[in-house]
């Protein structure tokens, strides 16, 4: 059975359709056409889906025609990670519960008694209050686990269980989450009822590994519609966690270069195209249908079969580049949008990424992340340590740590946090700089020393590549190596006292960029370590004497001339 084209085709009521309209939600998403059917007829669902897929429209449109409003407490309960979502999720939904007759609200302090609304987000940090009598329960129909993974993380698994087990038997229990996760499948197997997996095929909680093989075998015939000859079509992710009009202005400005020659930005309504495209016009870009040759960017206003036989249309389609302003919600709206053209880029949020991987997979496409211009380092620890933040933000792992952070930002500020998380760091960091002053003394940390290197701009020489020579050469570890001051005909170089002569041995007469080296301490009065004199621990030459021995002005033994009387 085909994917139906619109809301019309699934069991929701005129009201409904007309609330999703006036959101510029129009078409369903593959998860919402196939979950709405399940949810309608009360049945309980595991979904497999996550931010980007649509799952808040999918249990909320058919959940606010099947419940009853109006009954002083709510009928249904949606639990999610923090505060923050919690508010978003409400305002969301406070459309669609119009449209019913409904109320919702978010348990959190901006709500005006939200206990009593038919509709109520409870976030984690306030889900003890579903338990303890503040939130009656006796209305309870359905419960949804908006954020499956982060809830359980999120909640002692005690307090889940207590409440999930004294539901009422009808109640209804709808589990979504991505990825769904061996915890979260595990709880959700056990209180629920014949519950309806969506999307079918590998079940909530399987091994990644498994998810994968599976998926590649289930997607094959699918490559050719993605893929450029014979190599796949690689789909190009820009993270963003602020305005999404101010991130497609900047990805605009930036593909708006030789040899592409025209933007073209899918959106999901009319109002949005209307929306962005004035903000783009804003700044000179000034934006025109598909296929419209005398503007730069070409706006799809939902349409997105309609923007893509404007792009197969054109001449040189690979001049065209194709920006999605949102996550394509499948596989199939991917390929049509990105499946041809020259380069494609999708805005994303974080919690969206694992959503658009599996839509990556399934149509085809290679996901590459763009990052932004790292600056130019003089350490080889801040290096590694940029290395080892990027690992990490790619891992699959990172999900509970994410919600974790986002449940914390209610209230702390990233500011905040991200210094907690260095504290936390240094306090578990053993410190090896430091060294010992005497048994049982407190250690005292070891000085640095400024070298004088004879390679400069002049010899195209940069800190990577006298920080490689270093290293090298020498066998010192970068983290002994502190600020590298290139100039125009030398350099200088920081590193710890007890290795300068180490260095200053290995680096002389060696060749950097067909060039000598010439290495010593750094002389200069205006260049000398804090506490003036000579660098510490440098071999002093014996003065030299202020008359030659045996020179004009002296006698052979050095003793000073005996002068002539005067004998008038």
């Amino acid at each position: 059975m085909a994917d139906p084209a619109s809301f019309d085709e699934l069991p929701l009521g005129p009201e409904t359709v007309a609330a999703l309209a006036a959101e510029g939600i129009e078409t369903p998403t593959p998860f919402q056409a196939a979950a709405i059917p399940v949810i309608a007829r009360g049945n309980d669902l595991l979904g497999r889906a996550g931010p980007g897929s649509g799952t808040m429209v999918a249990y909320a449109a058919p959940l606010s025609e099947r419940l009853e409003a109006g009954a002083g407490s709510p009928s249904c309960l949606v639990l999610c990670t923090g505060q923050r979502q919690a508010t978003e999720l409400a305002r969301s939904l406070a459309g669609l519960c119009e449209a019913a007759g409904a109320r919702a609200a978010a348990l959190t302090h901006r709500w005006n008694l939200p206990e009593r609304a038919d509709f109520l987000v409870v976030p984690a940090d306030r889900f003890p209050a579903v338990y303890d009598g503040t939130v009656a329960l006796k209305h309870l129909r359905a419960v949804v686990f908006h954020d499956g993974d982060g809830v359980v993380a999120s909640v002692a698994a005690d307090h889940l269980e207590a409440f999930l087990g004294g539901l009422p038997g009808d109640c209804q229990r709808i589990v979504c989450g991505l990825p769904f996760g061996p915890a979260l499948h595990s709880l959700a197997k056990r209180f629920t009822r014949r519950a309806v997996s969506v999307p079918p095929g590998p079940r909530p909680g399987t091994t990644v590994g498994r998810d994968a093989g599976s998926t590649k075998h289930r997607t094959r015939g699918r490559r050719r519609h993605a893929a450029t000859g014979d190599q796949a079509r690689t789909l190009q992710v820009v993270v963003t966690a602020g305005d999404r009009a101010e991130a497609a202005l900047d990805q605009t400005a930036e593909l708006l270069q030789d040899p592409v020659r025209h933007v073209l930005v899918f959106t999901t309504s009319a109002d949005h195209a209307a929306d962005l495209g004035d903000f783009l016009a804003t700044h000179g870009y000034q934006p025109g249908p598909p296929g419209d040759e005398s503007v730069p960017v070409w706006i799809s206003p939902g349409e997105d079969a309609a923007g893509r036989a404007a792009l197969d249309a054109a001449t040189d389609p690979a001049a065209i580049a194709t920006l999605s302003a949102l996550v394509p919600p499948g596989a199939e709206v991917a390929t049509i949008r990105h499946g041809a053209g020259g380069p494609a880029r999708v805005l994303a949020e974080i919690r969206e990424l694992t959503h658009l991987k599996g839509v990556a997979a399934e149509a085809g496409f290679t996901l590459k992340r763009l990052r932004p211009a790292r600056p130019q380092r003089v350490s080889a620890t801040l290096d590694q340590l940029a290395d080892d933040l990027h690992g990490a933000a790619r891992a699959p792992e990172i999900a509970p740590y994410y919600l974790l952070v986002e449940s914390l930002l209610d209230r702390f500020s990233a500011a905040e946090m991200a210094a907690a998380a260095l504290l936390l760091l240094d306090r578990k960091t053993p410190k090896k700089d430091a060294a010992a002053v005497g048994a049982g003394s407190a250690a005292a940390p070891e000085s640095w020393v400024r070298l004088f290197v004879s390679a400069g701009q002049r010899d195209e020489v940069g800190p990577r590549e006298l920080l490689g020579a270093l290293t090298n050469q020498s066998g010192v570890p970068g983290n002994r190596v502190g600020r590298i001051d290139v100039r125009e005909s030398h350099s200088l170089i920081e590193v710890r006292e007890g290795d300068a002569k180490k260095v200053i041995s290995a680096l002389n007469g060696t060749t950097l960029a067909g060039r000598s080296l010439r290495v010593d301490y750094d002389r200069a009065k205006d260049r000398r370590p804090a506490g003036g004199g000579r660098p510490p621990g440098r071999d002093r030459r014996p003065v030299r004497p202020p008359f030659r021995p045996g020179g004009a002005g002296t006698s052979g033994k050095g003793g000073s001339r005996p002068r002539r009387r005067d004998r008038s």
